[in-house]
């Protein structure tokens, strides 16, 4: 092919470049030398002062996939966004006032495929001495601005170096996008230990720049008592070749330490050089603070199995509340503990609140402790059990906002607070107070297991104080005078105008009894009608009547004063209203809080009032005492009767080992004749056992 702008040295025979018969001179500044090189690998071609093809090479027409491309506009060669935009005319302009422009992107054909090129025009002016290339700004002979004359265009086919490039560019994105988007530490250490390479998550984890980060050695990351096991992970990495999994804390800069587990492997070129080791880090605070409040959980309830064990022996509270306090403060993950009794709640904060039992500190640090978290302050968050009946935790003492209890929690070396409200039946009997080393002990479930445990406490306590009442020699006797129409026996006395006696109360859920009444002085119609519109009574029924004295039985709903009393460990000892005015006679144990039953019982029957308290010997009676008490009642034949029974296997379930025939004629007796023997005596013992020594609500007093 004949150079597109031959000199004479060109001896070349091939056909000469397409020509659109525009003469042009062959007189040109440029070096032929250098164009030719150019024309040899590249498609040139030229324009005319408006834009159109004139001359072209044979790279050219093969580009741009046209053999007749005379007078094809420049700007047709443009996608049409291109050309929407004006880039076509821009890029002209720009080539004939700067002598040159250049531009890289997709070009087409006409059959509409596409082409990546990259594209230089250069300015051909017509001076006196020929049409000369690129100059800017140069006059003719007269002075004048040198006309332009058209363009030399040079298109350099880049579409398979472009798509490379692409691929590499998308390859090198979602490299990167996948090495940015892992929520993990990513790194790469060289094999002297310094950091070459990381992602975004280990900026911001560590709290360093891009431009602190370079060259930082590996253990700067580390805190420094776990550096020793991390140095000897990398060491096995590099020297070993080992795929390592260690475990340390990462030293921020700010001073944080965060638990991290890195896993490591050592980077290697293909002749076996070792470059250094690479890895992912992962946050591991969740998972610790996990396993921390297992093995604090583990620990609680083994503490509380301690107490459990103390609590079914202990004949006291003081018993308890010592054995509590003493192994809190025994256990490990805690500090000291304190029981402090004083319901605020219901007091109005009237009655102070008192430490009763403590261990690890002294009376005036458990003292301080329950007036700082179970009454917290003006300037402290959360409230106090009493008021919620939940558990209520305070974390990061050492760090808290408020200076004093930072200050206290740093100088005796604890981290939270949980305060146990000790509760049963609605009633509080105190709170207890632990301390923890652990800034964030005492998580939900250990709170969970806290709050039930403060309960079992309660039930504990409750149940203690009814046992004393049971068996000790002398009881606190209360008697109380009432004409408050909360109490439906008081109700149905006062509005029928009769005398009642409740003889006994049987509990068949928290809100659910059965009453035993007496009822004398009105007729059992009068009464029937009375319990059958009364709300508060479900089922009755007439069980006997005697004279003027009519016996019932009536299930009764809601709250009542011997549910109240229990609470309480108190017992009624016997009711009897005349009239609408009723005269309760209550016992409890002598360690029970008095002054709080009294309140609790004024209440919740505001028409009721104390007349008397005073403490009452109960002579002890022993099981043999009970014994001859029974046997004194029986007749031989109606023991003979009971015992034949009850040997005999007469009372087995579900199936009897001996019938009524069969018994009777051991005994020598009528069928008919063995039951009533053994009826009787059945009566008779449980009389003994429920009547002549029984409260109202069934439990033994005096």
């Amino acid at each position: 092919m004949t150079p597109l702008f031959p000199d004479d040295s060109d001896d070349s025979e091939e056909s000469p470049p397409r020509s659109s018969g525009v003469d042009i001179p062959s007189t040109f500044s440029l070096d032929v030398r250098q164009l030719a090189d150019l024309v040899s690998e590249y498609a040139v071609s030229i324009l005319d002062a408006d834009g159109r093809l004139v001359r072209w090479n044979d790279h050219d027409s093969q580009l741009t996939g046209d053999d007749e491309l005379e007078g094809t506009p420049y700007r047709t060669f443009f996608p049409p966004a291109k050309r929407e935009a004006g880039h076509p005319a821009h890029l002209l302009e720009q080539a004939r006032t700067d002598g040159r422009a250049e531009d890289e992107g997709w070009r087409v054909r006409p059959d509409g495929s596409r082409f990546w090129v990259r594209e230089v025009l250069v300015p051909i002016r017509d001076h006196d001495h020929g049409l000369d290339l690129g100059h800017v700004g140069e006059a003719d002979a007269d002075g004048q601005p040198a006309p332009l004359w058209g363009y030399l265009r040079i298109l350099h086919d880049r579409t398979d170096e472009y798509k490379r490039e692409r691929e590499l560019r998308e390859k090198k994105a979602l490299t990167e996008s996948i090495f940015e988007a892992q929520p993990d530490l990513l790194y790469a250490f060289g094999t002297d230990g310094n950091l070459v390479q990381w992602n975004g998550r280990f900026e911001q984890v560590t709290g360093y720049d891009a431009d602190d980060l370079e060259g930082k050695r590996a253990l700067e990351f580390i805190v420094p008592e776990d550096r020793e096991h991390i140095r000897d992970a990398i060491d096995r990495v590099l020297h070993d070749g080992d795929r390592v999994t260690a475990e340390g804390r990462v030293l921020t800069s700010d001073g944080r330490r965060i638990p991290f587990e890195f896993n490591s492997a050592r980077i290697t070129g293909a002749d076996g050089i070792v470059f250094g080791f690479t890895g992912v880090g992962r946050d591991v605070s969740d998972r610790k603070a996990r396993e921390r409040e297992l093995e604090r959980l583990e620990r609680l309830n083994a503490t509380i199995r301690t107490i459990d064990e103390t609590m079914v022996t202990a004949e006291t509270r003081e018993a308890v509340e010592t054995a509590i306090v003493d192994a809190f403060a025994a256990a490990d993950p805690y500090q000291f503990a304190v029981i402090g009794q004083g319901d605020i709640a219901s007091t109005g904060g009237t009655q102070p609140l008192e430490p009763r039992s403590w261990a690890g500190t002294d009376a005036a640090g458990a003292a301080d402790m329950l007036s700082t978290f179970v009454e917290p302050p003006a300037d402290g968050p959360g409230a106090s059990p009493f008021e919620t009946e939940t558990v209520q935790c305070y974390h990061s003492l050492r760090e808290h906002s408020i200076d004093r209890w930072r200050a206290d929690a740093r100088e005796r070396d604890y981290g939270s607070v949980a305060a146990v409200p000790i509760t049963a039946s609605g009633r509080t009997f105190g709170v207890l107070l632990v301390a923890a080393k652990d800034a964030v002990a005492f998580a939900d479930r250990e709170r969970e297991v806290l709050q039930e445990f403060g309960a079992t406490v309660g039930h504990a306590l409750n149940a203690m104080a009814v046992r004393r009442l049971l068996y000790l020699d002398t009881a606190v006797e209360l008697e109380f005078e009432s004409t408050d129409h909360r109490d439906v026996c008081t109700e149905l006395s006062s509005t029928l105008g009769c005398r009642l006696s409740l003889d006994h109360v049987l509990p068949l859920t928290e809100e659910v009894f059965v009453y035993y009444v007496s009822v004398t002085g009105i007729d059992p119609d009068t009464v029937q009608t009375f319990t059958d519109e009364h709300a508060e009574i479900g089922e009755v029924r007439h069980i006997d009547t005697s004279g003027d004295e009519s016996y019932w039985e009536l299930v009764v709903y809601g709250p009542t004063i011997t549910s109240l009393l229990a609470d309480y460990g108190a017992r009624m000892r016997s009711q009897i209203i005349d009239d609408g005015v009723s005269s309760i006679v209550v016992q409890a144990s002598p360690d029970v809080a008095v002054r709080e039953l009294v309140s609790a019982i004024s209440e919740t029957y505001p028409e009721t009032e104390l007349l008397s308290k005073r403490t009452v010997e109960r002579p002890v009676e022993t099981r043999g005492d009970f014994r001859r008490r029974v046997q004194d009642r029986l007749t031989d034949k109606q023991r003979a009767a009971l015992e034949a029974a009850y040997y005999g296997g007469y009372f087995e379930w579900p199936t009897r080992n001996s019938d009524a025939s069969e018994i009777a004629e051991r005994l020598g007796i009528a069928r008919q004749t063995f039951h009533q023997h053994l009826r009787v005596a059945q009566a008779k013992l449980l009389t003994t056992y429920f009547e002549d020594r029984t409260a109202v609500n069934g439990e033994r007093s005096d």
